[in-house]
Order: C-alpha cells, then sequence, then structure tokens
C-alpha cells in the first residue's frame, strides 16, 4: 500500500480532496499536511497541522532555504522582514515527513511551505510531483518534478494526423486559449466571502502566506498606479526598421518565473541585461502581460522609458498584431514559447524545458549569445519545422500530459465535476501504478 501526502494550498486543497475522495477507495495511505487551518479538508483523512509560530526563532543559514525566500512573493512584494519562519516550517515539515514516510508527495511549486517541502523532499529521495496545466494541447495537464518543468511520466497518448493539424493551426490563428487565460466569473458575495476568510486567518496567526492587509492594499494601489505611467508612454504598435527582439513579460508573483524560472526572477534585471548585449541594429520590444501585477516597478518602467533602444508595447496591444512584426522572441518561461514553436517564429528560451525538443526553440544559456542568434535569423539559417514535424511535437506535448483541467472550485467549480475526477483519477493512478 503506497503513501501519500498532499500539501494544502487554500483552495486547491478543495480539488485535492475531492481526488483523494476517490483514491481512498484504491487502498492507498492518505496524508494532508496543512499549513494554513482555514483551509481544512473535510473527508477522514490524517492531517497534520503545523502551528503557526508564536515568535521569532534563532537559526543558522542553509543555502537551499536561502534560494527559496529569495523567490517568496512575501519577501518580495509584500515587505515581510522576518526570516526564521522559514527554518521554523522547514523543521516542522521534516518531522512530518520522517513520520508519515510517504512514497509520493503532491502539491503546487507556489507557496513557501510547498517549496520547503520540495526541498526536503530532494533530500530525502521522496518523490513531488505537480500537477499542473502544460498549456497546450487544451484541456491537459502534467505531473510536473519537484520544482521544475519536468513532466513525469504520461498518458503517451497520441492524437491522430488531422487531430494534431487543427490543433496546431487553432494555436497559431490564436483561436484556442490556455485554460488558465479563460475568463472567471466570481460573484460579488464569493469574493467578499474570500476576503474575509483570509483576512480571518490573517487575525488568527497566518501571516506566512497571506500578505498584510494594509501592506497588500497598498501595493494594489501603487500596481493601478504604474500600469496607468506605463500605458502613458507606451506605444500600440511596433514601428521600426530595426532587427526586433520581443521579450513579453511575465506576470508575478507566478510560479512561472518565480521557481521554474528562478534565475531570472527578477525582470527589470533581466530587461537591463537584453538591452546591453543587444546590437545597435536591433530593438528590444517589451510587451507587458495583460493582466500586470508586481512586475511592472517603477524601476523596470524608467528603464524602458529612458533607453532608446526599448520600446513599451500598451496593455491593450493583442499578440496577434504584434508577432507577425518580430524576428525573434526570447522567454523565461513563457507560453509564448510552445505559440512560437508551432507559428515557426524563432524563439530562444532562458530555461530548459520540453520545448527545446523543437530544433525551433532554442535554449539559451548565456545571455551573450544573443548576438549570434539574431545573426543566425538575419542570415535565414535559424532552424525551422516542416508542418510535420509541428505535428509531431504537439504529440509530445499530448503524451507527456494526461486529460483534466487542474484549478480550484473557487475559480473553477468544474474541476470538481464528475467528468473533471474522473479523469484525474485516472491520471493519477498511471503515474502511482
Amino acid at each position: 500500500m503506497k503513501t501519500l501526502l498532499f500539501i494544502e494550498n487554500r483552495y486547491k486543497t478543495y480539488f485535492f480532496e475531492a481526488i483523494v475522495n476517490r483514491l481512498t477507495e484504491k487502498g492507498f495511505d492518505i496524508h494532508f499536511l496543512i499549513q494554513n487551518d482555514h483551509f481544512l479538508p473535510k473527508l477522514k483523512v490524517k492531517k497534520h497541522i503545523i502551528s503557526y509560530p508564536k515568535k521569532t526563532i534563532s537559526y543558522s543559514k542553509n543555502e537551499a532555504i536561502e534560494l527559496i525566500i529569495a523567490s517568496d512573493r512575501q519577501q518580495n512584494h509584500f515587505k515581510k522582514k522576518d526570516q526564521s519562519y522559514f527554518y521554523y516550517y522547514h523543521n516542522q515539515i521534516d518531522q512530518v515527513l520522517q513520520q508519515v514516510k510517504p512514497d509520493v508527495v503532491f502539491g503546487e511549486s507556489t507557496a513557501f511551505h510547498e517549496l520547503l517541502t520540495i526541498n526536503l523532499c530532494k533530500q530525502n529521495d521522496i518523490l513531488y510531483l505537480n500537477p499542473s496545466t502544460c498549456r497546450y494541447p487544451l484541456g491537459r495537464f502534467s505531473f510536473y518534478k519537484y520544482d521544475t518543468l519536468e513532466p513525469y511520466k504520461g498518458s503517451e497518448e497520441l492524437l491522430s494526423e488531422e487531430d494534431a493539424k487543427n490543433t496546431v493551426k487553432a494555436i497559431v490563428n490564436r483561436t484556442a486559449k490556455p485554460d488558465y487565460m479563460k475568463a472567471v466569473s466570481i460573484s460579488k458575495s464569493d469574493k467578499i466571502k474570500d476576503k474575509l476568510k483570509l483576512v480571518s486567518g490573517f487575525a488568527k496567526g497566518e501571516r506566512f502566506n497571506t500578505p498584510n492587509p494594509v501592506i497588500k492594499y497598498q501595493a494594489e494601489q501603487v500596481k493601478t498606479k504604474n500600469i496607468a505611467k506605463w500605458d502613458a508612454f507606451a506605444s500600440m504598435d511596433i514601428n521600426t526598421d530595426k532587427f526586433v527582439v520581443l521579450y513579453p513579460l511575465q506576470m508575478q508573483p507566478e510560479a512561472n518565473i518565480d521557481v521554474w524560472g528562478r534565475p531570472y526572477r527578477n525582470q527589470t534585471e533581466l530587461v537591463k541585461k537584453l538591452l546591453n548585449v543587444l546590437p545597435n541594429h536591433a530593438v528590444l520590444v517589451v510587451k507587458p502581460n495583460p493582466k500586470s501585477k508586481y512586475e511592472l516597478s517603477e524601476e523596470l518602467i524608467a528603464t524602458v522609458e529612458k533607453n532608446h533602444n526599448c520600446v513599451a508595447l500598451q496593455h491593450s496591444t493583442k499578440m496577434d498584431a504584434v508577432l507577425p512584426k518580430v524576428d525573434l522572441v526570447v522567454t523565461v518561461t513563457g507560453t509564448i514559447a510552445i505559440e512560437s514553436v508551432l507559428s515557426n517564429k524563432p524563439v530562444v528560451t532562458l530555461v530548459k524545458t520540453l520545448n527545446n525538443t523543437a530544433k525551433n526553440c532554442m535554449y539559451l544559456p548565456q545571455l551573450n549569445q544573443l548576438p549570434k542568434i539574431i545573426d543566425a535569423v538575419k542570415a535565414n539559417e535559424f532552424p525551422k519545422l516542416q508542418i510535420e514535424e509541428t505535428s509531431q511535437f504537439i504529440n509530445l506535448l499530448n503524451s507527456k500530459s494526461y486529460k483534466g483541467i487542474v484549478a480550484d472550485p473557487f475559480n473553477d467549480a468544474n474541476c470538481i465535476g464528475d467528468k473533471n475526477l474522473s479523469d484525474m483519477e485516472t491520471a493519477f493512478l498511471n503515474v502511482l501504478g
């Protein structure tokens, strides 16, 4: 009998609970590790609740934990000063792992307690899997290992040649939107209940994943002001005779950039470095995320506005209008990599992923290699995919993923519907087999 440990992450906990309800019938020994006791699963499973630390503790610095601190959203965006709680939770989680001795741990790679658990799982050779959307094909997800974008196993399902071509066509024509981009409708009353629940948890001691409400409000005000500042000087289109390098900003805080793209999580510094290595005959176009958050800092705005070799695009500018005018795309871990591969638009990524198996998606280990890539594109020497190769690539993504929508019931009640849970049960049993 395998022992499984699920990690609480607010409303995602109830999604995991619905899956666990099916897995318990299969004979698994199932446990939950709870950081925020306002999100307890109702199932009668073994729950390991970590008490909130009452005071600052003394500690000796640990390199792995310091890396986690460096990418923590509370530290980076919400003025959290104390860091000792990372070490408190690290010790507490270690005790739970030693007690439970799980064969597999399931959780996100977003919150600090999840990242601490991942670190301990690596140390103890315990498999940690993060079920998360694979972006394309639609309606599918992968189990990513630890804090990476490396998929574990996969359904090995292949699309027919016709379905593969139609899928590619829909992505290239941008009629297919990734599941996470779909509009979510949440009633005002549910939003109020959510805020009250989080504030109540904050008042009772959960101040480690939940920002101080006053500081959060201030951060939101700054965010709104910065979006307006950006759009005041930004262009609606690209008008230049120079070689165009596009860097689409990734929303923060978000695991995509803060964890999976950790070396490049400071996007202001990344834009500066890109500008430093950019040849004079090229221009860097920076496109903001349509739902910009805290990545749009005052320093970034000043950097882009003052540099004559940099063009800012307005938030309302659609990627459909931009991509045809772009010569090369640079991204850390963005969805644009897949879209560029299938559109045969030259793209480089700064983190190595499954996308780099496509020859027209190059991994760039050093930023100073960018001029050579630009030269290759200009000389028409950058690799291109044949039509059959685009179908092969989309089938690779399909085979490394599973059917199902990963979400939480607060944002998408359909994720705990019978059909989706059946797909989830099939996928979980496959990776646990």
